[in-house]
């Protein structure tokens, strides 16, 4: 792989600026979206972060997978009943 000057061959986690339209939308770039195959239709969960400095997106079927997967987690629930931190 040919290494660009300013990108991180390992891992991107920038993929540029955006600009908030009037109407409140923005335009996931192309490398982004290239990335984490994100396709036109594509249903995407939008997230406040706790420290309020953003947002986060996560797709829908993503969301989906780790909801399943808590649903059959047993010491999840354990650690919820016991009233323990999770995580």
């Amino acid at each position: 792989m040919k290494k660009e000057k300013g990108i991180c061959s390992k891992r991107r986690i920038v993929y540029g600026v955006v600009t908030v339209s009037e109407k409140g939308q923005i335009a996931i770039p192309v490398d982004a979206r290239r990335d984490l195959n994100i396709k036109a239709g594509d249903k995407l969960i939008v997230l406040k972060r706790k420290d309020e400095a953003g947002l986060t997106l996560i797709k829908l079927d993503k969301m989906d997978e780790l909801m399943f997967l808590i649903q059959e987690d047993e010491e999840f629930f354990n650690k919820l009943k016991k009233g323990g931190k999770i995580g």
